[in-house]
């Protein structure tokens, strides 16, 4: 017959047992290959924007192809960066014409480049509200609803120039054979358009004064 004692020797030990156990387990948390360490969010190879994949575009486009909102990819830059990879050309449906605008006064800073058209809309529309004028080419993209987008602007040199060689010269985008505007400012009495007839650029006399009305197609990049 075992005595109480024996009892509470048993009980000790069961004890130390469970504790060594639990001891055990809690250990494990801190096992240097879990998951802070291993191959979690800090250290993996995910597909966030800092690796190259926009996580807003997991399709693949062509340039030719129609784009997410209804026109049609005319560039692609093979990797994400500065947030997008496609330059997406408005539908035809929504071509007009408008004035440059700024006729005879310098907007200034804007530029040339494939990637720039969008901050020389910006830039062009924060001046003409300083100087009170509407209706021109970069208003007809400024917020407007097209193919559930809003963030449509208009194209720099090199982005119209594109769109010319990728759409107009295969026959894509119902392009007209006619003035098209860019968002690039040539001086103060000029701004930079392209004939779509022949795909020659001015922003000089006799072409390319602000004041007229050339055929303006948006674009947007994602």
């Amino acid at each position: 017959m075992q005595t109480t004692k024996s009892w509470s020797k048993m009980l000790l030990v069961g004890m130390s047992a469970m504790v060594l156990a639990l001891s055990l387990v809690f250990t494990g948390c801190d096992d240097p290959t879990g998951g802070h360490n291993g191959t979690g969010n800090n250290t993996g190879t995910g597909t966030g924007d800092s690796n190259g994949t926009d996580n807003n575009t997991s399709t693949v486009y062509e340039v030719g192809d129609t784009g997410s909102a209804g026109g049609l990819i005319f560039y692609d830059k093979s990797v994400v960066s500065n947030g997008w990879r496609y330059l997406e050309a408005a539908p035809s449906s929504i071509e007009l014409p408008a004035p440059w605008g700024a006729y005879i006064k310098n907007v200034s800073g804007t530029g040339n480049a494939i990637g720039t058209g969008k901050k020389n809309t910006q830039l062009i529309l924060a001046y003409l509200e300083t100087i009170s004028e509407t209706g021109k080419a970069v208003h007809i993209c400024d917020g407007r609803p097209y193919g559930g987008y809003t963030d449509w602007f208009l194209p720099s040199q090199g982005e119209l120039n594109l769109m010319y060689i990728n759409l107009k010269q295969n026959n894509l985008g119902n392009f007209q054979n006619d003035w098209y505007w860019s968002s690039t400012e040539a001086g103060s009495t000029h701004a930079w358009g392209q004939d779509f007839g022949n795909g020659n650029q001015s922003g000089s006399v006799p072409y390319g004064a602000k004041d007229k009305s050339y055929l303006v197609r948006v674009i947007r990049q994602f």
